[in-house]
């Protein structure tokens, strides 16, 4: 059991005493006479800066850099039944220089009952990446289906019929003979979960702490409860909460975040950097009108578009710039990471600009704390936008938004009315069964046949090289097939950024030697119609679709025999069976689309 380090009247706090400069730590509320905490807003009072980016949770987590005397003060609203209370509660520490070998267990923070956690330990003077760690769980209830890799844990947090605070440590042994112990604090929120609701039908819990970004927006109360909770078990209507684009031609910014949901604070902040600095910000203000909401949350993973609600879901990953904000996000593996572990062959994807990697880009360490650039934010929020914006303007196109009655809403209007993903693949179908079965196995899980477990690069050659697909990933169903050529052209016009496809065989194959790809696919001549079609019905203020395509780069081939990596700048000499030349971020180009993929969102509701 954990003794709380102070109670102030009916709230008892928890968290670490000792305070040395480099450590990371933790402060936690919980109520001690049954109440119910509603909300919280943290705040420093004196002392050197901290980061503190979860201020309206249960739960802060942060990095002490100097000595110092600090003064942190929590505004805490408990309520039982109609009784509410509101007090401000001063917890006073100080922090002393210290220069010894430190283990940073991060991040402490507050999850729901029954959702999934991570932890992630680091040290920023020695090398953890070689260190021995051990995990343990000292205080609190016994969490879950406990795993660790590396210097990552992972659990699902249990249900809890109240507030709890629970406990971790590690103990982290260095190779030059140092031993550093932290420890990281969790609390689990005691929520109303309705197991039949729309995202605990489909084992997704999701965060108490995600609210409005902007709290005084007049849609707050209509986004906090039609869009991501634990209760949520029908459609709203657009009369409670509209498509943008039925209430704005043009909206601005301050229109978007109006409509935007966070976890933390600075998702949203990053979001409006996003939309103020970057070249595809304009574009993206016109595809958010064919959503009622936007969601960036920590716990999001996969992103994805959903008809259930009319919004997407974005992963928090793509937004974070400093290495605070990258501790908030939760780490949990995704599960899709050991589909296509039977087959021969992988198809990877990237963007390519100015001969150089773009998505994914350079590798920024957690370790090192370091920050990232404003144009990797850009890479990777640009192509998830574009793809995701794709959906809503595929389930709800421009042409729709002014029928739209305040009695309809998104989910019964799409079954009701189609998409124009299935005229276009009506006009323009896909002919491989063969990928299209690969497609299953790749993307949704399926089991591979014996003949799919035989087929080999050249095989993959001979099936998709003739037919109309601009990515592997088009082959799993036209929705993806239709948000996919959409994301593609986008990133080329708007941004310069070439799209590569190589099929590469993972049999004896150490270098990654490409057996057949290809450049900007997307714009090869047998597949501009369906491209065109695509992009005139999501985005028609472009205008003229045809004379941009011809504008833009023609598909070039990737050269056989040469790596994956070293397919990066097609103008520089190699020879074949090339070592990997360029530093890139392996993890990620060596998967199989893995990072376009949807698979793994909450299931269409049947009623």
């Amino acid at each position: 059991m954990i003794e709380p380090i102070a109670v102030f009247n009916n709230v008892a706090l928890y968290g670490d005493s000792e305070f040395t400069t480099n450590g990371s730590y933790g402060l936690a509320l919980t109520s001690n006479d049954g109440s119910q905490i509603t909300s919280v807003r943290w705040e420093q009072l004196s002392g050197p800066a901290l980061s503190l980016l979860a201020s309206n949770s249960q739960t802060i987590g942060f990095d002490v850099l100097e000595a110092g005397n600090y003064a942190l003060q929590a505004e805490v609203t408990t309520s039982a039944g109609a009784q509410q209370n509101t007090q401000q509660l001063t917890y006073e520490f100080a922090a002393q220089q210290s220069d010894v070998t430190v283990a940073n267990l991060r991040l402490d923070h507050t999850v729901t009952e029954r959702a999934k956690v991570s932890l992630r330990v680091d040290s920023f003077n020695n090398d953890i990446g070689t260190a021995s760690i051990t995990w343990k769980q000292v205080a609190g209830p016994a969490v879950l289906d406990f795993q660790s890799q590396g210097n990552s844990a992972f659990f699902n947090a249990p249900a809890v019929t109240k507030d709890e605070v629970i406990k971790f440590e590690t103990t982290v042994s260095f190779t030059d003979g140092s031993n550093s112990i932290d420890a990281s604090f969790i609390t689990i929120n005691d929520t109303q979960i309705i197991d039949e609701a729309y995202f605990p039908n489909s084992n997704i819990i999701t965060s108490e702490d995600v609210h409005a970004f902007n709290a005084d927006s007049p849609y707050k109360n209509a986004i906090e409860s039609c869009v991501y909770t634990n209760t949520l078990n029908s459609t709203c209507t657009f009369g409670n909460l509209p498509l943008i684009g039925q209430q704005f031609t043009a909206p601005t910014i301050d229109d978007i975040l109006d409509r935007t949901l966070v976890s933390h604070d600075w998702m949203g902040k990053r979001f409006r950097q996003y939309l103020e600095q970057s070249a595809a910000g304009p574009d993206m203000l016109k595809l958010l009108r064919g959503v009622t909401a936007i969601v960036i949350s920590y716990d999001v993973r996969p992103s994805f578009y959903w008809a259930a609600t009319g919004a997407i879901y974005l992963d928090a990953r793509n937004f974070w710039l400093t290495p605070e904000e990258r501790d908030t996000l939760n780490e949990v593996p995704d599960f899709r990471s050991g589909f296509s572990g039977d087959l021969k062959f992988r198809v990877f994807w990237r963007y390519v600009k100015n001969n150089a990697p773009y998505m994914p880009g350079q590798s920024f360490s957690s370790a090192a704390r370091e920050t990232r650039t404003f144009d990797a934010l850009e890479a990777d929020i640009s192509w998830l936008m574009y793809h995701e914006l794709g959906h809503a303007n595929d389930f709800f196109p421009y042409d729709v938004w002014a029928g739209l009655s305040n009695s309809d809403d998104p989910l019964s209007f799409f079954r009701s009315n189609g998409t124009n993903s299935d005229i276009m693949i009506t006009s323009f179908p896909l002919s491989s069964s063969e990928m299209k079965g690969l497609a299953q196995v790749s993307f949704a899980g399926e089991t591979a046949t014996n003949a799919q477990k035989a087929y080999v690069g050249s095989d993959i050659e001979t099936f998709f090289t003739p037919d109309i697909a601009s990515s592997y990933y088009s082959y799993l169903n036209e929705r993806e097939d239709f948000a996919t050529l959409f994301e593609r052209f986008m990133m080329q016009y708007r941004l310069g950024a070439s799209a590569d496809i190589g099929i590469i065989n993972t049999q004896d194959n150490p270098n990654l030697l490409v057996t057949w790809g290809q450049r900007d696919r997307f714009n090869h001549i047998s597949i501009r119609d369906r491209a065109q079609f695509t992009v005139s019905n999501i985005l028609p203020e472009l205008g003229n679709i045809e004379a941009l395509q011809a504008s833009l780069p023609e598909a070039v081939q990737l050269r056989r025999n040469v790596s994956w990596l070293d397919n990066i700048n097609l103008s520089e000499s190699v020879g074949t069976e090339s070592v990997i030349q360029v530093p890139y971020r392996l993890e990620k180009a060596a998967t199989v689309e893995e990072t376009n993929l949807h698979i793994g969102r909450p299931a269409l509701p049947e009623r």
